[in-house]
């Protein structure tokens, strides 16, 4: 749990919220502890807003509990869970992944259709509202071949039943779930 906090106030860019959760560490951790042992979290009320960078999506956070919650979610249920089944070359949202293994691992297909073929093409594609078109129904029957732990499943649905449509850009949790 204090991992998470540590993660949650690295990634918080309003420093007056940072602060105060600094200030209130103890409670905070606490309070999640016991929400987790007692198994009553329910999920807090979004906070939502649009970008328009690069492109109009909806974003939506939630508070410095849900936060700390979905980090533990997705770090200690999620990824354990998902991680195995995706391919190698899957760069989102992987530790020590990202746009930078995204770039290398480009360019070495690059190199190697350089070296095999003298003319290839490159599909660049970006699936429309693919967060928000992800079915619960279906997400959840996945879902339950990989998890077993009855009280992490609950945990799991019932983030994903807060969403309303699809799931929210934003969240630990989701980002995994995509």
């Amino acid at each position: 749990i204090e991992n998470a906090f540590t993660e949650v106030c690295r990634n918080t860019r309003n420093e007056r919220k940072v602060f105060n959760m600094k200030q209130y560490k103890s409670i905070y951790i606490s309070r999640v502890y016991d929400t987790l042992i007692n198994k009553e979290y329910k999920v807090g009320p979004y906070n939502k807003f649009t970008i328009f960078e690069p492109k109009e999506r909806l974003i939506v956070s939630q508070g410095i509990q849900d936060k700390i919650i979905n980090h533990l979610v997705a770090r200690y249920i999620l990824y354990p869970a998902l991680l195995p089944c995706l391919i190698d070359t899957n760069v989102a949202s992987r530790k020590n992944m990202g746009t930078k293994a995204g770039i290398e691992y480009e360019q070495k297909f690059i190199r190697k259709c350089n070296i095999r073929f003298k003319k290839y093409y490159i599909l660049k594609c970006d699936i429309s509202k693919f967060f928000a078109s992800i079915d619960h129904d279906i997400l959840k029957e996945k879902l339950k071949r990989r998890i077993k732990d009855k009280d992490a499943l609950k945990i799991v649905f019932d983030l994903i039943d807060s969403n309303d449509q699809g799931l929210y850009i934003g969240s630990m949790a989701n980002q995994a779930l995509a």
